[in-house]
């Protein structure tokens, strides 16, 4: 295939504003119906997703490294497998408790007439999730155990630039999960634009500051709360005395991993001037010994 046909053929897997908002519709009906979920059907939903996970690991490995061109297998299965099945596992163990309602005090005079008061979890509704594309699973299941816990349905829209994992997970989700309760959206920039203008109950986004600040206001011309996690800057304060050849192999191990596109990659380092070249001696031993 040419490049040119691989083209349009991307362009003809676009979806429209009117065909996500179908989708939807359809998952808000579905979740009014039958209303906030039993705790037993929401550890059955993550139950579900964790076997996504350990079934098809392979596959996502394989996804993974094509997308990339290499990526370590080692670190697929660490981060983005293992990794996703963790926070799953947590929010399954906790919530029960997570459910439970809790008693308020109430104002004065309010209290002299018997008045209470509590406060009771329900679900928001239809969650949307965008993903990027640095760890496209992790960053697309870890969402989830947080979604399903508080009893929510969830559209997702993974990266493009990831598009075996993408359509490997749209596959996948379709397997385990009806469309009213998972739905995958693939596609480019028109899909992801016209995604962000759903008037979602919640909209979760990662990915680069300036993609946020469209995100936020898309979501606000629906007055859809939002949680961005940005690209910024992460540094590091290596104090006097330090242990410079610990404090390099761990301060690299996170400069390194998946080639710096991480969270936790250290920006820039602040280390006393003194140390300055023990700390670029040691810093080099750190990634030649890796």
């Amino acid at each position: 295939m040419s490049v040119a046909e691989n083209f349009s053929q991307k362009e003809s897997q676009e979806h429209t504003e009117e065909s996500i908002r179908e989708v939807l519709e359809r998952q808000r009906a579905d979740y009014l119906k039958k209303g906030p979920p039993s705790a037993e059907t929401r550890i059955e939903m993550i139950d579900r997703a964790i076997g996504l996970l350990v079934d098809h690991k392979q596959e996502i490995v394989d996804a993974l490294s094509a997308d990339f061109g290499h990526r370590s297998h080692h670190q697929t299965e660490l981060t983005d497998v293992y990794g996703s099945i963790e926070p799953l596992k947590h929010a399954k163990k906790h919530l029960r408790r997570w459910m439970r309602g809790e008693g308020r005090g109430v104002q004065f005079p309010l209290g002299l007439f018997g008045a209470s008061a509590r406060v009771e979890y329900q679900p928001l509704g239809v969650v949307g999730v965008i993903s990027p594309w640095n760890f496209p699973i992790n960053l697309t299941f870890s969402p989830l155990a947080g979604i399903f816990a508080a009893g929510n349905r969830v559209m997702i829209k993974p990266s493009e630039f990831t598009p075996a994992t993408s359509d490997l997970m749209a596959a996948m989700f379709r397997k385990a999960f009806d469309e009213t309760e998972v739905a995958v959206i693939v596609g480019g920039p028109e899909t992801g634009s016209a995604f962000t203008k759903q008037p979602f109950d919640h909209l979760l986004f990662t990915g680069a500051t300036s993609i946020g600040r469209h995100v936020m206001r898309a979501a606000a011309e629906n007055l859809v709360p939002v949680t961005l996690e940005l690209g910024g800057k992460s540094p590091v304060i290596v104090g006097q005395g330090a242990d410079l050849q610990k404090t390099t192999d761990r301060i690299m191990a996170g400069k390194m991993m998946n080639a710096g596109q991480i969270c936790l990659a250290p920006d820039y380092v602040m280390v006393q001037e003194t140390d300055t070249d023990e700390f670029v001696k040691s810093a080099t031993a750190s990634v030649s010994k890796m």
